[in-house]
């Protein structure tokens, strides 16, 4: 937003990859003077990407997760199978079930955030 001259912004980004722990732990150290290293950044980027200073250019930025969802449901998909053989080889099979019914079932709804 510009206002008496001046940009103001606010950034969020998660800490998952390893470039943005980088860039997150650079933005902290810097403290207030994050905005020079910000503009500095942004005018190599945008010499090297003219296109970008085009109202008629569309923006698209694609992210990778670090983990494709079919190996986080592979993943959990083991853990389960090793914790019912488990059960039931200490014979609480029927205890592990009814609690982790209910802990399943939560997990299975956040689920979504993977895919």
């Amino acid at each position: 937003m510009r206002k008496d001259g001046k940009y103001r912004f606010s950034l969020q980004f998660p800490a998952e990859t390893e470039e943005q722990i980088q860039a997150g732990e650079l933005l902290e150290r810097l403290g207030n003077r994050k905005s020079a290293v910000v503009v500095a950044a942004l005018g190599e980027y945008l010499a090297t990407h003219p296109a970008l200073l085009s109202p008629e250019c569309k923006v698209e930025i694609k992210t990778e997760q670090p983990f494709a969802p079919d190996f986080i449901k592979e993943m959990v998909q083991k853990m389960l199978d090793e914790r019912l053989m488990d059960a039931k080889d200490k014979g609480n099979l029927g205890e592990m079930a009814s609690e982790g019914d209910n802990n399943i079932t939560e997990m299975l709804n956040n689920m979504d955030i993977f895919g």
